[in-house]
């Protein structure tokens, strides 16, 4: 199983996974892992050398990246056991359209959402060194009257003799700024320590400088063919300032092979979004959160099916008693893998324990218990467990003493296994039993699974559906 280790500010352990990323995020940079890593929690894993992060939000919890590496496919297989194992739903971060639509092929059922407040503004880099063309004459005329204003100021690579200067300016911008967004706010505390530790992150940065005073400054980093900025800062009066910042940004880090420029994201704020699209974005990129379903998901009760003998349905509250005595029975116990004093320990076994333990499974989607009755009494248990994101589902059985023999188990698994085709859509239906259980391999073959393999204890059976 993956084991996963939490991204503390040394975010260089993970640098040359992030630059085989094709997907230009911002958020697949050094930058942002290390200026956001205590709102945006990563924890990660290398799988065959490839990175699988999880991230760990406000909003959500162990949501995965796209791996990054050379073994993507095997990263994903690990990723869907390490969900499976652990019973968390498998859910994707940060993926752009064509990632997302090809995971979703990779999945049975899935959801797909992107919240248009955290898409990246991408730009064409070249564009952005001259501003050319008519519709960038907004930003020209801003420059040219900054330029004719200002005339003896001076664009400057940051060194770290800038340091005290650029401290000085984030005072006098902190003063004169009201923060309305969350993030504008949090990021305004974060940026002392990041430029301070910008040459360590291999950061690029520059300044503009007037009359030896800093006006403005922006830090930003190269991930393949793109250079992302991930500050820009400038102080308002000086008409023109931050157009003039963008373009002598990208004048000095836009070199060869630099083909995009990635400005971030509006974070929702309407003011910051009319500016963005007035720099005429190539792409505004959507960012997809994707979650792969299982068919437990589909489950909607009540179930109630019937056979001419049978009914097959939930498990209540009247049938609290006939489920403890199924299970607490040692001979049912024996085959069926499992002893309820493993998580009961040496608590005392009760009606409303198993009753409420068996709930619980439901609530938290790892498996689906029903009772099987004989006008109106409960006589055996039919559970569907061990879903998976592609479309499978094991069903397991037991059936009272007294009620083996009459063909209750044989009719109550196919009318299940007719539910779980036509209304839960299922493609694999599995099963197993212990070897020594002769009468469950026949049961099992008699609702048409077939037996693909076996180990020491057990014989392993499916079949399409």
């Amino acid at each position: 199983m993956l084991q996963f280790k939490r991204l503390d500010k040394d975010v260089s352990v993970i640098e040359k996974y992030l630059k085989q990323s094709t997907i230009s995020f911002c958020d697949i940079s050094l930058g942002i892992r290390y200026m956001w890593g205590d709102e945006f929690v990563i924890d990660y894993a290398v799988y065959n050398d490839t990175l699988i992060m999880k991230e760990t939000s406000p909003d959500y919890k162990d949501a995965f990246y796209y791996p990054m590496g050379k073994d993507v496919t095997g990263a994903l297989s690990a990723i869907e056991a390490y969900c499976k194992e652990n019973f968390i739903p498998l859910k994707f971060c940060c993926l752009d359209n064509d990632t997302a639509a090809a995971l979703s092929k990779r999945y049975q059922s899935v959801s797909i959402y992107n919240d248009r407040d955290w898409s990246d503004y991408i730009y064409d880099a070249e564009k952005f060194k001259t501003y050319s063309g008519k519709k960038f004459s907004g930003q020209r005329n801003h420059v040219n009257k900054f330029k004719k204003t200002y005339p003896n100021y001076k664009f400057k690579v940051i060194d770290e003799s800038d340091f005290s200067r650029i401290k000085e300016f984030l005072k006098e911008f902190e003063n004169k700024t009201e923060f309305l967004r969350w993030s504008e706010a949090v990021e305004q505390k974060k940026v002392y320590d990041f430029t301070l530790n910008m040459f360590k992150l291999k950061q690029l940065g520059g300044l503009l400088d007037v009359d030896g005073k800093v006006v403005a400054f922006s830090i930003g980093e190269i991930m393949g063919n793109t250079l992302i900025v991930h500050i820009e800062k400038a102080l308002k009066k000086y008409d023109g300032v931050y157009p003039t910042m963008a373009q002598e940004f990208a004048k000095a880090f836009v070199t060869d092979g630099i083909k995009f420029i990635n400005r971030e994201e509006d974070c929702g704020d309407n003011g910051l979004r009319i500016s963005k699209l007035q720099y005429q974005p190539v792409e505004v990129k959507e960012k997809n959160f994707l979650t792969a379903y299982t068919l437990i998901e589909k489950i909607k009760p009540p179930v109630i099916l019937n056979t001419e003998r049978l009914t097959v349905t939930e498990i209540s509250e009247k049938d609290k008693e006939d489920y403890f005595r199924l299970y607490v029975d040692d001979q049912l116990n024996k085959w069926w893998g499992y002893d309820y004093r493993e998580d009961l320990g040496d608590g005392q076994p009760t009606p409303e324990y198993f009753y409420n333990f068996q709930n619980q499974l439901k609530e938290k989607k790892e498996e689906y218990s029903f009772a099987v009755k004989s006008n109106g009494k409960m006589v055996g248990e039919l559970v569907l467990h061990n879903f998976d994101v592609f479309g499978c589902v094991e069903m397991g059985f037991r059936f009272f003493k007294d009620c083996q023999g009459k063909g209750f188990a044989t009719e109550s698994a196919l009318i299940l296994k007719d539910y779980v085709k036509n209304v839960l859509g299922a493609k694999v239906l599995k099963s197993r039993c212990f070897k020594q259980n002769i009468p469950s391999a026949n049961l099992i073959g008699r609702i048409g699974l077939k037996k693909v393999r076996e180990d020491d204890t057990h014989y392993y059976f499916e079949s399409e559906i």
